[in-house]
């Protein structure tokens, strides 16, 4: 490329990141997949500051990075290496450390592999750092003392200072080890890792921060619609939330104060706007680059409030996202069905790919199920397990590539619901996602902007979605009003966007027994409501309202932040009435029915190119029950079934099966795809 196209492409892709709606270019490159895999992404300097090193520290470091381990995974199916690249420390200090990872490169490249380099977003290791810019001292996160924000990993790591992504200083230092990555090593791929921000009252209140937060709501809100939120329309003295012991944040339930609201969209939108203008600068100097970075996914916290992240909005300016959620899955003693499903189904709502930590055979037919690749594959040298899955995915490729999700269900996640009462909204959509896993009704997550077109959807599930705009319930009532099937939970559509009490309930017409809200804070003691079960037609379409999901059993004390871990994660008491809901709802259409015991779980996905669908079941109870025998499926579809193949990596070729719209898999042992062509 000439320097006169190169600097016509970073001025386009500036102009694109301007329009912060435009989409960026997306790497064709990584659209039918990824194995990727690595050394470490630890430079020497680190381990070295960081202390307990083994001695033989530097042989390790050489090691990972060596053109022997490089070699050896190419010649396993890895397509991806992840190395090395920038820790903290400033660029002058970590320069011999960036010049490996340059020579690493080129190793890669040489062997056919592309390169995936770690970079860390959220650390400013100071003692190096400011000697190089002694101006860094005003680019870090300080609290409303001024005191300065740490990245802590235990007690030890006092040296690491967090940056604040508002200041447009310390953003446009980043862009030159963007730059770096990009034009000297060559990279293909740039992981931002430790991608969030510290809970309250850890929060960033420097002046810059401060003064953004007033621009923020000058920007978003008219005088007049700055009045009708505050009651007055100059925000020039509206200060972000403080806390005391007496008033502490991770105890605060539901929150409706409209500057706290406001103060939570804010960091939202700065780690947003920080990401969209690091993505957009990397992508204006190769688009074939490939962005991810690390929020974790959906563990059951409240992102946005604990950590300052959104993800409907980061999640359209990357292709991957890691998440280190420690969700082991597979069935527990007390009849718990843990899973990453949530995760998988959050990147496959923004076309992303999901890294997470994989290597035995469950997690891995997990991966395969819910994400359509392998993703990460892990460190070198890989499990014997992972490099059976990976021979298994590169011969079996084409069941994978261009495929979407099938389901026809679609459940809402609503920003401002799970946002603004987290005890009653995540704990009512993880229980509606559990009886749809446990019940093998396939089903995608939706979120806010997906409400604008539910075309492709026979259902749509609500659980305790409470907080929804007009224009929202106006869509909804579109998609119902066009012959779509609504669910409705306990509270859903009681209450606006700013979690204003609605007068008359959001959805009246469309759902009957539902009562108006009743303003007040209530413990997290499962989403129980009086009434029962009410159905009714609204003009081409169906609705349902079911007063709540019960937990099964005595519920766990509430954490810190109300946060809805797997605990919790068990099918409700009352898992058959959403069952029922659901398919009654649908007008009985679902394209799949699966039969089988509640740790088998399955995926629909289809590829109509190939006039084929696809269902994946993977055995979550693999430890207890080895195999599953005589599953019967029971397929929906407008066309005729020509042939059925059955693949598992558990098996050494696939098993053809009389074709025919009702059939049985003789067995499931941990993962089998049934290959359905019309």
């Amino acid at each position: 490329m000439n320097w006169t196209s190169r600097i016509f492409l970073i001025a386009a892709t500036a102009a694109l990141a301007c329009a912060q709606d435009a989409p960026l270019p997306r790497a064709r490159w990584i659209e039918n997949g990824i194995v990727d895999a690595g050394g470490s992404h630890e430079p020497y300097l680190f381990v070295v500051r960081r202390g307990g090193q083994r001695l033989d520290a530097r042989k390790i470091y050489e090691r990972n990075m060596s053109e022997e381990v490089i070699r050896s995974l190419a010649a396993q199916g890895v397509e991806v290496f992840h190395t090395h690249f920038y820790k903290g420390f400033g660029m002058a200090a970590e320069m011999p450390q960036m010049e490996d990872a340059k020579r690493v490169a080129a190793l890669c490249h040489k062997y056919g592999l592309k390169v995936d380099s770690y970079l860390q977003w959220n650390t400013m290791m100071y003692e190096t750092f400011f000697a190089e810019e002694p101006r860094a001292k005003d680019w870090i996160q300080r609290d409303a003392l001024g005191r300065p924000i740490l990245l802590t990993y235990g007690y030890q790591q006092s040296f690491r200072y967090r940056p604040c992504f508002a200041n447009k200083e310390y953003l446009n230092y980043l862009k030159k080890i963007v730059r770096y990555a990009v034009e000297e090593v060559k990279t293909d791929f740039i992981h931002f890792d430790n991608f969030d921000l510290n809970a309250e009252p850890d929060s960033c209140q420097d002046a810059t921060c401060v003064r953004g937060f007033r621009d923020f709501l000058r920007h978003k809100y008219t005088p007049e619609k700055r009045r009708e939120r505050f009651g007055f329309d100059n925000v020039d003295y509206v200060n972000p939330p403080q806390w005391n012991a007496s008033n502490p944040p991770q105890r605060m339930q539901i929150i409706f104060d409209p500057a706290i609201q406001e103060w939570i969209d804010y960091r939202c939108q700065v780690m947003a706007d920080a990401l969209r203008e690091m993505a957009a600068y990397a992508k204006s100097l190769n688009p074939e680059v490939v962005i991810e970075i690390n929020p974790h996914g959906i563990t059951g916290g409240n992102r946005a409030w604990e950590a300052g992240l959104d993800h409907p909005r980061l999640l359209k300016n990357t292709q991957v996202f890691w998440t280190e959620e420690p969700n082991v899955p597979g069935l527990q003693e007390d009849g718990r069905l843990v899973s990453k499903i949530r995760s998988y189904k959050l990147a496959r709502a923004f076309r992303n790919i999901l890294f997470t930590y994989t290597g035995e055979p469950l997690s891995t037919s997990e991966c395969l199920a819910f994400n359509q690749t392998i993703g990460s594959a892990g460190n070198y040298p890989l499990r014997p397990a992972m490099l059976h899955y990976i021979d298994f995915y590169r011969k079996n490729r084409a069941l994978y590539n261009g495929s979407r999700d099938a389901g026809g269900v679609a459940l809402l996640r609503s920003y401002a619901s799970i946002t603004y009462n987290q005890p009653r909204a995540q704990l009512s959509a993880i229980l509606a996602e559990q009886t749809l896993i446990q019940a093998r009704i396939p089903f995608e997550l939706v979120f806010d902007e997906h409400l604008n077109d539910l075309s492709r959807f026979k259902v749509l599930i609500l659980p305790d979605s409470e907080c929804l705009s007009d224009a929202q319930l106006a869509a909804i009532r579109k998609f119902v009003a066009a012959g779509g099937g609504l669910v409705a939970i306990g509270q859903a559509g009681l209450y606006d966007e700013w979690r204003r009490v609605r007068v008359t309930p959001g959805l009246e017409g469309m759902v009957d027994g539902q009562r108006p809200a009743r303003d007040y804070e209530e413990r997290v003691r499962g989403t129980q409501v009086a009434g029962t079960p009410q159905r009714k037609s609204y003009e081409k379409g169906r609705a349902v309202w079911l007063p709540g999901l019960r937990f099964d059993g005595p519920p766990p004390e509430p954490a810190s932040y109300f946060a809805i871990g797997n605990k919790w994660w068990k099918r409700p008491a009352n898992a058959a009435d959403l069952e029922t809901a659901v398919k009654w709802a649908a007008g009985d259409a679902l394209p799949v029915e699966v039969s089988g015991p509640l740790y088998l779980v399955a995926n629909l996905t289809e590829q109509p190119e190939k006039r084929r669908m696809l269902l994946h079941l993977v055995n979550y109870g693999i430890r207890q029950n080895p195999v599953v025998k005589g599953v019967q499926v029971r397929l929906r579809l407008p066309h005729e079934v020509k042939e059925i193949q059955v693949y598992s990596p558990d098996a050494e070729s696939p098993a053809t099966l009389k074709p025919g719209a009702v059939f049985v898999i003789p067995e499931v042992k941990t993962y089998s795809i049934a290959a359905i062509t019309w």
